[in-house]
């Protein structure tokens, strides 16, 4: 299933014909964090708190994040309209970690998590694709005012990624299937370790998240690797 809004940025008026104006700079990693978002990385027990009342027909519940954000120009012509171009496209990818979480019934969560991270590894790599699409490939949106031109650029990015979303969840859920669930764990051994050499041969084109210092001292072995609107596949 696919959720969520697409979560364009605010911009200036155009003030004249033929004028230009720049969106204010696109969201930053600890914004996205503030939502929520665990930037990508090797999951651990700790990223799937006990929550007996979320999802109860789950064990354990697994949802990623790729949070696509664009910067755009607005420019105005003599005939009246006013156009929308993107040209600064940023992706950010992780897990939800509001909506991730595990009943206590679930003793051994550490041979849950090579399954967990096969699904993390899936979104990651299709964030990276839609990461890697250049700003002159995607939409442009257009307007008789700069309040229409910004909702049809937003409406056409929406129909643009949505089916590569419709992928990635195809994609998770044959992973599922195959695995039947998690439960065949050499099924899962398996297919995780073809879709970690897939992402290890997908560029890493997400913004990346460098931990501070501090960060680094309270959990050295969490660090992220490179991975972001808000399309967001649920699974």
């Amino acid at each position: 299933m696919i959720n969520g809004m697409v979560a364009a940025l605010i911009v200036a008026a155009v003030s004249e014909a033929r004028a230009e104006e720049r969106a204010p700079e696109p969201a930053t990693w600890e914004e996205v964090i503030a939502d929520g978002v665990v930037p990508y990385r090797q999951l651990t027990v700790a990223d799937f708190p006990i929550d007996e009342k979320a999802h109860p027909k789950n064990d354990f519940y697994v949802k990623t994040s790729i949070v696509p954000r664009y910067h755009f120009l607005l420019r105005g012509n003599n005939s009246g309209f006013v156009f929308a171009y993107i040209d600064q496209w940023l992706v950010f990818a992780g897990l939800d970690g509001k909506e991730t979480s595990r009943k206590s019934r679930v003793k051994n969560m550490k041979t849950e998590l090579p399954f967990a991270q096969a699904l993390l590894d899936l979104a990651e790599i299709c964030a990276r694709e839609i990461a890697a699409i250049l700003s002159g490939e995607l939409p442009s949106g257009r307007g008789s005012s700069v309040e229409e031109a910004q909702a049809d650029l937003g409406k056409k990015i929406e129909a643009f990624l949505k089916p590569r979303f419709e992928a990635l969840n195809a994609k998770s859920e044959a992973f599922m299937k195959a695995t039947d669930g998690g439960q065949n764990k050499k099924k899962v051994r398996q297919l995780a370790a073809e879709i970690k050499e897939r992402l290890a041969a997908t560029p890493a084109t997400t913004v990346p998240y460098i931990p501070n210092t501090a960060e680094l001292k309270a959990a050295p072995s969490a660090t992220a690797s490179p991975s972001p609107f808000s399309l967001v596949p649920d699974f």
